[in-house]
């Protein structure tokens, strides 16, 4: 496994740099585009590095490897990359190749065989041509496609490994030991990309082998199709998230742009860097749950799976309510019908997604009281009476208004009303449960734990928009100008919230706020700390080379007229509310969108 890994690493990084001497000197470089993130000339055709050295490993493995049937169609993949990098071949010839290349995998390797053989070749298909477009589309910061592929390509090597399945995991290994090799190039700032030969043919090589792997090894069909999905499970993410977003604001999904999750996250506040960390972490942690199929039970597995999606899924959510278009765009007709007749849209969210908070609840629950396994005669009496759990819970929610909230703006009352109508549903689910049966089968300490399991996912989903938007409120707004807030009123606080909003389409870096009162008692208004009295003004601005001021106390107090006063002395601006700033920012440029 190691020698494997070394072997594809070494010949890769060994490689890389007389690719980029070579690339530079036939003028085969990308150079910086508006709908692009990189800033200079950047080298092209790292892929061949990250081929040649995979081939190299798999050649070491001997006659396994070499007679697989993912080497021929992954070279093709290769050779398709290639000549689009130089060609720019149009997107429906390039998918007619990829559909070529992963029907030769089909009909001579791995297919999904657990569906009826009409469906699994197409679908097996559709998986392969789909991740290999994933992984080409998630090749849009520097280091973000190698280093997910590289985690994505160990994790899967590990479950083969546990599954005792050795060639695949040493062809997972070699492939992980490319992009690592190359990601020492690629990391930002990237002196090299990898282009089209290097994404498809990581993509189509990581669908080839989650799909052989865990075909021959995994125990049953939930493993089958979790283990790869979770493995792949950021490329899934990101390639959704920009179609989707795509579609609804009238673009083509193909078009390029920065409108990926890595570049909404920088938009938020994160560094580049920052963001394709949070990726590398998010593979990790998805691909630790690939793993844990081989150790933990079935239930236990899938109840960590619906937990990380969802999660998943609210990042992604909020990801998506980023502006990110700059020009507007003219959104089909069938979008708008779509979202202007579908009354109550996000109530009907909110009701699904409590829905399977109560399966995840209940299972949790028993989960818990019986250590991870639940006995068969306990496990029939609990599904035949989860419909009546679904009922009482939905209902006790809807009875305490919880489905009124605006989760946008959510605070204490919502959470107390998903409280409040947590307990009401399990006081119902209980009373019918022990009228219709008296309780036989049914564990009453689980009961227990299930309404506390509910109560702190209901809680959590209802504030999970608040707790992404103080996440990313606390990191300085991107390419914004610096404001100090002078007096730490009641205003203040309003003026942080609006100002710090990382969804706001105008945005300010709050350095800190001057107040004569608190100035030495090291404190902090909403997180932004309180760095000196006003007479500090003078000092600060010229440090931090701030913008405007913005008056955080009542514009008739004692405070107010000291602050306007100092301003004045200083030169710089100072705004009596945040409307005549931002009125004054359209003309003079002063608050920036932070993305």
């Amino acid at each position: 496994m190691l020698a494997t890994f070394l072997i594809s690493f070494l010949v890769t990084a060994l490689l890389t740099p007389a690719i980029i001497a070579g690339a530079h000197r036939l003028g085969w470089v990308a150079r910086p585009r508006e709908d692009r993130w990189h800033q200079k000339p950047t080298a092209l055709m790292g892929g061949v590095a990250i081929f040649l050295g995979t081939l190299a490993a798999w050649a070491a493995l001997g006659e396994h490897a070499l007679r697989s049937p993912l080497l021929i169609p992954a070279a093709g993949i290769f050779v398709l990359g290639v000549v689009d990098d130089r060609v720019h071949l149009r997107p429906y010839i390039k998918l007619i190749g990829q559909v070529a290349a992963a029907a030769f995998l089909v009909l001579n390797g791995p297919v999904i065989r657990s569906l009826p053989p009409y469906l699994a070749l197409p679908v097996t298909v559709f998986w392969i041509v789909g991740i290999t477009n994933a992984v080409n589309l998630l090749d849009n910061m520097d280091g973000l496609a190698a280093g997910v592929s590289g985690i994505s390509a160990l994790a899967m090597g590990a479950f083969c490994l546990g599954r005792g399945d050795h060639s695949t995991a040493r062809m997972a290994c070699a492939l992980a030991g490319g992009a690592a090799g190359f990601l020492i190039y690629n990391f930002n700032p990237a002196r090299i990309f990898m282009g089209d030969c290097g994404s498809m043919f990581l993509g189509f090589s990581l669908a080839g082998l989650a799909l052989d792997g865990t075909q021959r090894t995994a125990p049953n069909l939930v493993l089958t199709l979790l283990v790869p999905v979770a493995v792949l499970a950021i490329p899934i993410f990101d390639t959704t998230l920009v179609s989707v977003s795509r579609v609804l604001n009238g673009r083509s999904v193909s078009q390029g742009g920065r409108d990926h999750s890595s570049h909404r996250l920088v938009a938020l506040g994160l560094s580049e860097r920052g963001a394709v960390l949070v990726f590398y972490a998010l593979t990790a942690l998805f691909g630790g749950l690939a793993l844990a199929a081989t150790h933990v039970s079935l239930p236990v597995v899938s109840l960590l799976a619906v937990l990380l999606v969802l999660g998943l899924l609210a990042l992604g959510l909020y990801l998506g309510i980023l502006k990110v278009y700059k020009e507007a765009s003219e959104v089909p007709a069938h979008v708008r019908v779509i979202g202007g007749s579908l009354r109550y849209k996000k109530q009907m969210l909110q009701v699904c997604l409590d829905l399977v908070l109560v399966v995840v609840s209940i299972t949790g629950a028993y989960l818990l009281r019986f250590e991870g396994e639940i006995p068969v005669e306990i496990r029939t009496t609990l599904v035949a009476s989860l419909p009546l759990l679904l009922v009482a819970k939905l209902l006790g929610l809807a009875i305490s208004r919880a489905y009124r909230g605006v989760w946008r703006y959510a605070g204490m009352i919502d959470a107390l009303t998903a409280i409040s109508g947590s307990t009401l549903g399990s006081l119902l689910a209980v009373a019918a449960l022990g009228a219709l049966t008296g309780f036989h089968g049914l564990s009453k300490a689980a009961l227990i734990t299930d309404w506390l399991l509910f109560t702190a996912l209901a809680v959590t989903v209802r504030m999970w928009f608040i707790a992404l938007r103080e996440v990313f409120g606390s990191l300085p707004a991107r390419n914004a100008p610096k404001v100090l807030i002078l007096g730490a009123g009641a205003e203040a606080l309003s003026l942080i919230q609006r100002l710090r909003d990382p969804i706001a389409v105008q945005r300010a870096d709050v350095i800190g706020i001057l107040d004569d009162g608190l100035a030495f008692e090291r404190r902090s208004v909403n997180g932004v700390p309180i760095l000196g009295p006003v007479s500090a003004l003078s000092r600060l601005v010229e440090q931090h080379e701030i913008a405007c001021c913005l008056l955080g106390v009542h514009s008739r107090s004692d405070a107010a007229q000291r602050a306007i006063s100092a301003c004045t002395e200083v030169g710089v601006s100072i705004y009596q509310d945040l409307d005549t700033l931002l009125l004054a920012a359209s003309d003079e440029g002063l608050v920036t969108a932070g993305h």
